[in-house]
C-alpha cells in the first residue's frame, strides 16, 4: 500500500474509532444522568451499557432512562452534521466531526431500526411498554432506515470532500482515496470497536458496532461516483496525508478510558 494510501487509511480509521466510542459513552451517559435525575439506585456507567435497579421505579421513569440515550445520539448527529455544514477548511478535525454526526445518527435510527426485534433495548423498551402493534414499530423502523440512508448519503459529500481537486475530478485517483478513507477505517474500525466492546452484558450488544456502522456502506456509491462541488475540496491534502501524533495520543488515550470504564463508575 503506498503512503498515501496508508497514512489516509491510519488517520481515518484512528478518527472512526475515536468518534464511535465516544458517540457510544456519550449515549450511554444519557442513561446515566437520566437514571440520576430519577433517583434511580445502584446506578453504573461502563464502556458500553449502563445498569440501575428497578425496584422504586415506575414506567414512566423507566422509560425517561431509555429515551435520553437515544436523544443524546440524535442531537450528537444533528449538532455536528450543522457544524460540518458551516465549516470551510477540510481537515482531520472536520473528518472527526463527520463521523461524530454519522454515529450520531446510526446511535439513534439504528435503535428505531431494531425496536421490533429488541424488547429490552432503548427504543424497544419504548415501544413495547407503551403498547404500540408490531405493525407500527415495523413501520417506524422502516422509516428509520430510509432516513439513516438519507442522512449518510448527505453526509457523503463531506468524506468525498477531504481529497484534494485534483484527486475528487479523476476517476481512479477517486476510488482509490474512497477505499481508502472509507472502506478500509470500516473494516479495520469494526473489528478495534468490537474488540473495545468487549465484555458485553448481552450478545446483542455487538450489533451496534459490527451491524450499525456497516450503514456507512449506504453511501459509498455516491462516495466514488456521485458529482460534488468542488468549492470545499480538501486545499490541504498534504497535511492530511501525514500521520498526526496528538491524533495518535487522542486515539490511545480514548482507548484507555474506554478500558477504564468496564471497572465502571458507581452511583448510590
Amino acid at each position: 500500500m503506498k503512503n498515501f494510501e496508508k497514512n489516509i487509511s491510519i488517520n481515518s480509521t484512528m478518527l472512526f474509532v475515536i468518534a464511535s466510542i465516544l458517540a457510544m459513552t456519550l449515549h450511554e451517559s444519557g442513561h446515566f444522568f437520566a437514571s440520576i435525575l430519577v433517583h434511580a439506585q445502584q446506578i453504573s456507567i461502563h464502556h458500553n451499557y449502563t445498569s440501575n435497579s428497578s425496584v422504586g421505579l415506575s414506567m414512566v421513569s423507566t422509560i425517561i432512562i431509555k429515551v435520553t440515550g437515544p436523544l443524546i445520539s440524535l442531537i450528537i448527529g444533528v449538532l455536528f452534521h450543522f457544524i460540518c455544514s458551516r465549516l470551510e477548511k477540510r481537515n482531520l478535525f472536520f473528518l472527526f466531526l463527520t463521523y461524530m454526526s454519522v454515529f450520531g445518527y446510526i446511535g439513534f435510527f439504528g435503535y428505531l431500526i431494531i425496536a421490533p426485534f429488541t424488547p429490552g433495548g432503548d427504543t424497544g423498551y419504548i415501544f413495547y411498554s407503551l403498547g404500540f402493534p408490531f405493525w407500527i414499530m415495523i413501520v417506524l423502523a422502516v422509516f428509520g432506515a430510509f432516513v439513516l440512508y438519507y442522512l449518510i448519503n448527505r453526509l457523503m459529500k463531506y468524506f468525498v470532500e477531504m481529497g484534494s481537486k485534483e484527486i475528487i475530478e479523476n476517476g481512479a485517483d477517486r476510488v482509490k482515496f474512497i477505499r481508502s478513507l472509507m472502506l478500509v477505517p470500516l473494516l479495520l474500525g469494526i473489528i478495534i470497536t468490537t474488540v473495545l466492546n468487549l465484555p458485553v452484558p448481552v450478545i446483542i450488544s455487538l450489533i451496534a458496532p459490527v451491524c450499525g456502522s456497516l450503514t456507512i456502506l449506504f453511501g459509498y456509491d455516491n462516495a466514488i461516483k456521485k458529482d460534488y462541488s468542488l468549492k470545499y475540496a480538501n486545499k490541504e491534502f498534504g497535511q492530511f496525508n501525514k500521520l498526526n501524533f496528538l491524533l495518535i495520543g487522542f486515539f490511545l488515550l480514548i482507548i484507555i478510558l474506554n478500558r477504564l470504564l468496564v471497572y465502571g463508575i458507581y452511583v448510590n
